[in-house]
């Protein structure tokens, strides 16, 4: 792997991460822990973006890559599937609203799913003959 590189990327990564669970937060202290089911979801990805961000910063392993990526991917497919006629455990919205909140998990998730598959890619996974660059 490459630190110059990965390093950035990294840290990049952990904050929009962090910032997609802020988001949530803020839905949540907002009103959305009164909607049955949907609040304790929320809580579980703020929970989780606190726990994967530090994990990104602090261990340079792929698991909190692939743990990020998967609660990115997760809270996108969330919020396209709330905005459709399936809805999620009862729960629906339309278009653009709670705004700004909306807009600003969708760029923080979008950013952050962009920027840990970049990093998955400078990441040795287990069993992989992937070797250490020796490029400085």
């Amino acid at each position: 792997m490459n630190d110059r590189y990965a390093t950035p990327v990294r840290f990049v990564a952990a904050a929009l991460v962090l910032a997609g669970g802020i988001v949530h937060y803020e839905l949540w202290d907002d009103g959305y822990k009164d909607i049955d089911k949907v609040g304790p979801m929320f809580v579980i990805n703020i929970i989780s973006s606190i726990g994967l961000a530090a994990a990104l910063v602090f261990w340079r392993h792929w698991a909190p890559v692939v743990g990020s990526l998967a609660l990115t991917i997760g809270s996108l497919i969330a919020f396209g599937v709330s905005r459709t006629d399936w809805d999620i455990l009862g729960f629906n919205e339309n278009g653009f609203d709670p705004s700004p909140e909306a807009v600003l998990a969708l760029v923080f998730e979008i950013g952050a799913a962009a920027a840990l598959v970049a990093l998955l890619a400078w990441t040795p996974l287990p069993g992989s003959l992937q070797r250490e660059s020796t490029d400085r």
